[in-house]
């Protein structure tokens, strides 16, 4: 592909145009550009509606431009194309095309795959366990999207050269930004889209595609303001685009809702590859057409965002029309001539002719040959007509089947929004929520002789103040709670004795933690482990409880043959059974 190519990139609204040329395996060089306005109704999402009518308006906008290539290089965008990744044993290069098409009802659950062009790209060698395999990148194109292309460049009075998916014809391009060492995430903004490219070093780790772009930005203006499309891409290129969100809600709903979608692709890569985590973010493509975009996202971004002002390996020959913001606009196009998918239809063989001999034949061999004909000609026919009724039939089934890559898209999506709501759960969770168990535990599990005075707890640390009859009451009081699962490290600070109108009454104080009680979590700790363990903790909490320093002042010494008046139990004051005060 030394020779100059015009490569066309379809979108619903604008056609990009670029003349390039392929110069060594590392190298495009830029001859021309143009972004095209088309009529609404001749495109969409990557399939031609209007061949003809496409034809004559790109032909209209590219005259009296400098374009002098006769051959296209289509590079495709739509959600009809199937993409996924994958793994298959290492081998020689030229074999990997059988591999794919014998293996391709497994990559794609889609019937009559006759009906579908199965190409791929090679995205890197994996070595795991000293085995090699290629991870690939394949594709399934329908056959009648690419023949509205062959359809276009015929109307357009030209010939196809080749056909690429829009995917990899990126990559073939970020391969030649980002070959250094570390994970990147590379943001192209493009007018109708945002591809949210992954890059570990030249290895292309994901790629995800979100449907706002400059248009969808552009519209809000001319909603907020009430102007025309060119206005607001005027405003756009003038204005400060947080400044415009700050005024006008249309537009910072519009700026939000592309963020935001940035934001859950990256946050879903980090949820699934937390040991190569992103460390720069560069954003390439239709930037310099909104003033302010690159200081927004790099406000709204955990990472510094780097805006890639030039493209490696790309060589602009026309420096008077053409300039490095302008080329970064068009990676697709210039990607599509390094290493394309190929996405052509196979070219059917040549038919030999039979020759007969001259001379002259018996008559009755001209008549056996005529009727022989003529049955053939008929069962021709009827094959023909039966296939073009079946293949009528497969297409319209075909076309009813739900895109695939929307499904993988909401598959994504749903698993970030678990992910992200796993994470808001687990900021909930706090040792405080046993507090609710503990207290209806103490209802159920407190001696009768003791009773509780102050209760205090903070962030799971817990204090209880009381009053009891004797000591025995307290240890069995810390047995209980060293009983529960989700008590931990229980602590008697002091139990002091004192005798109030000849009666023993002793206060205390303990403490302890709790920790989170998960609600939805099986206690797997049987009842049998539970009562072996009970007589180890009596004996550990009655020797702590007779260390403790007892308040010798309150102490009444006197003969130990001296008789202790009667107290009048209702007299007493006695501690609530089992209560709070």
């Amino acid at each position: 592909m030394a020779s100059k190519v015009l490569s066309i990139s379809l979108g619903s609204e604008v056609v990009k145009v670029c003349e390039v040329a392929l110069a060594g395996k590392k190298k495009v060089q830029v001859f021309n550009a143009i972004d095209l306005l088309v009529p609404e109704g001749l495109c969409e999402d990557g399939v031609i509606i209007d061949a003809e009518a496409l034809a004559n308006a790109i032909k209209q906008g590219l005259q009296g431009e400098g374009f002098t290539a006769k051959k296209i290089v289509f590079t495709i965008s739509s959600k009809r194309i199937a993409n996924k990744e994958a793994l298959i044993p290492f081998c020689k290069e030229n074999r990997i095309k059988d591999i794919v098409q014998i293996n391709a009802s497994e990559y794609f659950p889609i019937t009559n795959l006759e009906n579908y062009t199965i190409d791929y790209s090679i995205l890197e060698v994996v070595t795991n366990e000293s085995i090699k395999n290629y991870r690939l990148s394949v594709t399934a194109t329908p056959n009648e999207i690419i023949e509205q292309y062959y359809a276009l460049a015929k109307a357009m009075g030209m010939s196809v050269e080749t056909i690429d998916y829009s995917g990899n014809s990126i990559l073939q391009l970020l391969k030649l930004q980002t070959a250094g060492e570390g994970v990147d995430a590379v943001l192209q903004f493009g007018a109708e889209s945002t591809v949210v490219n992954i890059m570990n070093g030249s290895t292309m780790v994901m790629q995800r595609s979100v449907p706002y772009g400059r248009i969808a930005i552009a519209d809000a203006v001319c909603s907020s303001r009430g102007v025309s499309d060119e206005e607001a891409d005027a405003i756009l290129m003038e204005e400060d685009l947080g400044q415009l969100t700050t005024l006008y809600p249309d537009v910072a709903d519009a700026v939000r809702t592309l963020l935001s979608s940035i934001g859950r692709i990256l946050e879903f890569y980090r949820a699934r590859n937390a040991e190569h985590p992103v460390e720069r973010v560069f954003i390439i493509g239709d930037v310099t057409s909104i003033n302010g975009l690159p200081e927004l996202v790099n406000n709204e971004m955990d990472y510094d965002v780097e805006v890639v002002e030039s493209l490696r390996g790309v060589e602009i020959k026309n420096h008077k029309i053409l300039s490095d913001e302008i080329v970064a606009n068009y990676l697709a196009n210039i990607g599509a001539v390094i290493a394309p998918m190929n996405l052509i239809l196979p070219q059917p063989g040549k038919k030999g002719k039979e020759k007969s001999g001259g001379g002259g034949l018996p008559w009755w061999i001209l008549i056996f040959a005529a009727v022989v004909a003529a049955a053939m000609c008929g069962g021709i026919l009827f094959v023909y007509f039966t296939s073009k009724n079946e293949n009528e039939n497969l297409l319209a089934q075909i076309n009813a089947i739900e895109d695939m890559t929307e499904l993988q898209n909401r598959y994504d999506q749903a698993q970030v929004d678990l992910q992200t709501m796993e994470n808001w759960y687990d900021t909930t969770k706090g040792a405080n929520e046993s507090l609710a168990r503990l207290v209806a535990d103490l209802e159920k599990n407190q001696p009768s002789a003791v009773a509780i005075t102050k209760f205090s707890s903070s962030n799971g640390d817990v204090t209880i103040e009381g009053l009891s009859y004797g000591k025995p009451a307290v240890a069995q009081f810390i047995i209980e709670l060293k009983k529960l699962s989700y008590v931990k490290d229980v602590k008697a600070e002091y139990v002091n004795e004192s005798i109030e109108d000849y009666s023993a009454r002793d206060s205390f104080q303990i403490h302890m933690t709790l920790e989170y009680d998960d609600p939805y979590k099986k206690d797997d700790e049987s009842t049998e482990s539970v009562e072996t363990e009970e007589s180890d903790q009596e004996t550990e909490v009655i020797e702590e409880v007779s260390e403790e320093p007892v308040d010798e002042s309150n102490d009444i010494t006197g003969d130990e043959n001296e008789e202790t008046p009667e107290v009048d139990s209702e007299s007493a004051s006695e501690p609530v059974e089992g209560g709070v005060e």
